[in-house]
């Protein structure tokens, strides 16, 4: 079954390099801003501090990885300067100003719930955010954590948050039953520090490549799309939790790493219905089913073309090609089906010669990719404004497939050596790999939720 895939190794798979390479680390760009968030105060003795605490450490997670600022050490004499059960009573402006800690975060937890109070030094403002109440359900409360960081980040630094979005995968493990394929892939969705992970598709073949579907055309907020190989031939599906999936493209041949634009209107995707590997697009209705029939926007002689993604706009498309030799990263304009103007694709990444998995940041500034650069695969990034790329990424491991999350700040990428692939989440701010994912089976093709 996997001979279905055989014109797309040449992208998704390469030789894998156990040499070591000195690990630079690059400074932040943005200087991140300290934050203190008190120990957790619980309210009455009698209660087994360790679940909330739990809550607490997350919350700090989120603080701490979300680009603009950095969890300070918890200290005891700094304690001592609160009053609780509120906080705010008797808070010593000048005392956290001496200091030079902008922002305040006091916790507190009850028996049946969890609270937060942000403090704004700068601005003499604080905010006391609305009891969490605490279900005793992990996934429910850990969700209404996410939820508070994402606010507090709001209020603290006027950006929206991405905690509380999720993340597909997909995770590939060897089959055990030994008929078939050698291997199995499924689709998997998390949350964005890797907790809650659960398998969404039971896979009889291999399940890549998933993306959330835009909201204009979406059915319900968890509903995505991917390509299977399950029926035979590689097509791509759409689905949701209730694991019902229908096929969106029906066209000859194979079909696979597609991508949607953002109003829903169109799905770029590769396919073999010609011949050879190119790169097609179908016009999608109100409700994301086909309009009319695909058609093919670029070929090339012998090449191979891949992993298509859209321009913000959904007037463009970067996509790669070997058309010229080695893959590389090609921008072309996403012609009206009425025009009969050739359009010549534009050169983006000229640094390396073996470029892959390009993703467009949602602002439309930029675009991250994976790249071979001195043996391993780095994550590059291209910036439109200046048309420079830049190493994003350092250190042994081969790291490929980016995704942006919807504030073009932060990124996922899965590395790849010696058959051990894992999730990282990095952003522009820190740049500082976090790992999120652990243990059984191969993780690849990571893909933030975008809202």
């Amino acid at each position: 079954m996997l001979k279905k895939f055989n014109f797309l190794l040449f992208f998704l798979t390469f030789s894998l390099c156990a040499e070591e390479e000195l690990e630079v680390l690059l400074s932040t760009k943005v200087p991140l801003k300290p934050l203190y968030l008190t120990e957790l105060r619980i309210g009455r003795e009698q209660i087994d501090w360790r679940y909330p605490g739990e809550l607490r450490t997350l919350l700090a997670f989120d603080l701490a990885n979300n680009g603009y600022s950095s969890v300070t050490p918890v200290r005891p004499d700094w304690e001592k300067k609160f009053f609780w059960p509120d906080p705010r009573a008797r808070f010593d402006l000048a005392f956290w100003s001496r200091e030079q800690v902008p922002f305040v975060v006091a916790v507190q937890a009850s028996e049946d719930s969890f609270s937060a109070t942000a403090f704004h030094i700068q601005r003499g403002t604080s905010k006391r955010y609305p009891d969490i109440p605490l279900t005793g359900d992990a996934p429910t409360d850990r969700h209404a954590i996410h939820l508070l960081a994402d606010a507090i980040q709001k209020d603290l630094f006027g950006t929206q948050g991405i905690a509380s979005q999720r993340i597909l995968f997909s995770q590939r493990v060897k089959n055990p039953s030994g008929n078939g394929s050698e291997w199995l892939s499924d689709i998997w969705i998390t949350d964005w520090d890797g907790a809650n992970a659960r398998r969404l598709t039971m896979a009889r073949g291999y399940c890549i490549t998933p993306a959330f579907m835009p909201q204009k055309i979406a059915y319900s907020e968890d509903e995505y799309y991917y390509v299977s190989s399950d029926g035979g031939q590689t097509k791509i599906f759409r689905s949701s939790s209730d694991g019902r999936s229908n096929p969106m493209i029906r066209l000859r041949g194979s079909q696979l790493l597609p991508a949607i634009s953002r109003d829903g209107k169109q799905i770029a995707f590769i396919s073999d219905a010609a011949g050879r590997p190119d790169l097609f697009v179908q016009n999608l209705d109100q409700e994301g089913k086909q309009i009319g029939r695909a058609r093919q926007i670029f070929t090339a002689p012998f090449a191979t073309q891949a992993s298509p993604t859209y321009a913000p706009d959904g007037r463009k498309l970067a996509f790669v090609s070997d058309k010229d030799g080695t893959p590389r990263i090609y921008m072309t304009e996403v012609k009206d089906s009425r025009s009969t103007r050739r359009v010549i694709p534009k050169l983006l990444t000229r640094k390396n010669r073996e470029n892959t998995s390009p993703a467009w940041s949602p602002d439309g500034s930029k675009l991250a990719y994976s790249a071979r650069t001195d043996g391993i695969r780095q994550i590059w990034i291209y910036d439109f404004a200046t048309e420079q790329e830049w190493q994003l990424t350092f250190g042994p491991e081969n790291k490929e497939n980016p995704s942006w999350a919807s504030n073009s700040l932060h990124l996922i990428y899965n590395t790849e050596t010696n058959d051990v692939s894992e999730l990282y989440i990095m952003n522009l701010h820190q740049l500082e790999p976090v790992q999120i994912s652990t243990g059984f089976g191969q993780k690849r093709f990571p893909s933030w939720e975008t809202r």
